[in-house]
């Protein structure tokens, strides 16, 4: 290239200085620097390795996370006052024993009705009077003060039969079973039904049901052999 300039008689570049600056500058324009990705915050090291290595290229998606996904969260409590709360009285209006109860309240909430008074469902046990029952529900197997003692025990547990057999006064009255006691009340409620015009009767069949069970008991009785 020299003798080309030579013989067309064209003026030759000068030659750069050679300093240390030049040498230094031309070694960092020569270098390449490769920026290592940052591990996410949270992430163990032995999984970034799996993902990413120095001799290995970088995955085509590497794993990006914008949530705290990779550590625990924090409680984030606000500068507020926390509110007050108070140890207050509340009573339940489906008890009929004025209990007083107490419970956790803020002073600036008005007292509302007791939440869970409203599933107190009483059902609906008739009665009668002395003169109806000397005149419709008069019984020799049963005197006014046992049939008194069986509606009551009605009304206490929702008639549930099986606990009213339970908790029968067996010292003061007779024994009986659950199918007497069903027996002498859907009996009182159809006499009383009846006086009252009511068209829906229920009654109960106490015979057929002594005998279901009877035969029922004896299917459970059955011995290998009888299978």
């Amino acid at each position: 290239m020299a003798d080309v300039r030579d013989i067309m008689e064209l003026e030759q570049p000068a030659a750069p200085e050679v300093s240390r600056e030049t040498i230094i500058g031309q070694k960092k324009r020569t270098s390449t620097t490769q920026k290592m990705p940052k591990r996410p915050e949270g992430m163990h090291r032995e999984v970034f390795a799996l993902l990413y290595n120095d001799n290995k290229d970088a995955p085509p998606l590497f794993p990006s996370d914008t949530s705290n996904g990779y550590k625990q969260t924090k409680i984030k409590l606000g500068m507020r006052r926390p509110r007050k709360w108070e140890w207050m009285p509340f009573t339940n209006p489906a008890r009929a024993d004025s209990a007083v109860f107490y419970h956790w309240r803020r002073p600036s909430d008005e007292p509302k009705e007791y939440p869970f008074a409203k599933f107190n469902k009483k059902l609906d046990i008739p009665s009668y009077t002395d003169n109806e029952y000397n005149q419709h529900l008069k019984l020799e197997s049963w005197t006014k003060e046992e049939t008194d003692h069986l509606m009551e025990l009605a009304k206490r547990f929702d008639m549930r039969f099986i606990i009213m057999a339970d908790r029968y006064d067996t010292e003061k009255f007779t024994k009986r079973s659950v199918e007497d006691l069903k027996e002498r009340y859907y009996k009182i409620c159809g006499i009383l039904a009846k006086l009252n015009g009511e068209k829906k009767i229920y009654t109960y069949d106490a015979d057929h049901e002594r005998r279901r069970k009877e035969q029922l008991k004896k299917l459970y009785e059955r011995t290998t052999e009888q299978v």
